[in-house]
């Protein structure tokens, strides 16, 4: 095969019931969602934090690794919208598989893609699916929610369409006609907690949450080592979340931050802030904004607490919704207001 495809089984679990998946009858694309964040990453924080939610296959520039068997369900379409049964009469975690895409930071987007496409390319062939009518974004079955894969590919100058035909093409290059050998297995887990004097690139992209969460690493960055900074950075995060403040990331710790930084349950954990934010403005409170504009599916790309041109854009999405609203990219009173009314509604 052009590419090997490794096998990193999560343990059973909330991520990994076990369930048989009876009959692969279509393919959900979907992204990460979280710049930067490697396949390994992805695998380790469904391992370790074991939230109730999944995807059988992540890829990034270096590998395509299958975390959940073929053969089993995932949990990574809501099984409360419907889209799904409407367009191919079955629930996506009982019919599909679901496939993400890393992006950003220092993921080589070229690799990435071109395992991506390929990956696709090679499902079709093995359930015997076809292109056009059998991949379906995340976002055509989540459309309130979900932006990818769209928000991944769109960055880098790639529609659906394009997407599509070069899967069509893969599968003529690489599959039709050619014996499919069977995919590599190999193991590269990492295990909680993780503490001081850890190293490698779960350590980096728990750094890079960190800081997307607020919690800055002036000296060192995201270099991937846990040393003392990093060790104060998880401590005042967990002094901020009322975690037990070790310094050290388990599986809680883990969680929580993924919570923060991915924005599960905003309106609760993150309340939105009152007064004024405006371009220019910078703090926690823009960070709140952030979040909450991600979970209702105005992705202002980065939380990073800058009210930047990208952020005061989602913001304008948000309110061109609302007749009500001006659709000024100023987050006020009003904006606010019918911001809490999606958030009750997640």
């Amino acid at each position: 095969m052009l590419y090997n495809i490794t096998r990193d089984y999560i343990s059973l679990g909330n991520s990994r019931s076990g369930q048989r998946l009876e009959n692969v009858e279509f393919i959900v694309s979907h992204d990460t969602g979280n710049p930067g964040s490697s396949a390994y990453a992805n695998r380790n924080y469904f391992e370790n934090a074991d939230p109730f939610a999944s995807a059988h296959t992540f890829i990034d520039d270096d590998i395509i690794l299958e975390i959940i068997p073929l053969t089993e369900k995932a949990w990574h379409v809501r099984n409360s919208v419907t889209a799904d049964n409407q367009r191919f009469g079955a629930d996506a975690n009982a019919a599909a598989i679901g496939v993400e895409l890393a992006w950003g930071g220092s993921i080589n987007f070229e690799e990435a893609y071109n395992r991506y496409v390929w990956y696709h390319a090679y499902l079709l062939d093995k359930y015997n699916l076809d292109a056009d009518r059998h991949i379906v974004a995340h976002s055509t079955l989540d459309p309130t929610r979900r932006t990818d894969p769209q928000n991944a590919l769109n960055r880098y100058g790639i529609s659906w369409n394009e997407f599509i035909s070069d899967v069509k093409r893969a599968r003529q290059k690489y599959f039709d006609g050619q014996e499919v050998t069977e995919p590599v297995i190999k193991g590269e887990s990492v295990d909680l907690p993780l503490s001081k004097g850890d190293e490698g690139t779960f350590i980096q992209e728990i750094q890079r949450d960190l800081i997307r969460a607020g919690f800055s690493l002036p000296v060192y960055g995201a270099d991937g080592i846990f040393g003392a900074e990093t060790q104060r950075a998880v401590m005042r995060f967990q002094e901020a979340y009322n975690l037990q403040i070790d310094g050290l990331v388990g599986p809680i710790t883990l969680n929580k931050l993924k919570e923060v930084v991915g924005s599960s349950n905003p309106l609760s954990d993150f309340p939105l802030p009152d007064g004024i934010l405006r371009k220019g403005d910078e703090g926690p409170e823009v960070a709140r904004v952030q979040r909450a504009l991600k979970a209702i599916g105005y992705d202002p790309t980065y939380i990073d607490g800058i009210y930047g041109e990208l952020t005061e854009n989602a913001v304008r999405r948000f309110q061109s919704s609302y007749a009500k609203l001006a659709n000024d990219g100023i987050y006020g009173p009003n904006t606010r207001e019918y911001m809490e009314l999606e958030l009750d509604n997640l």
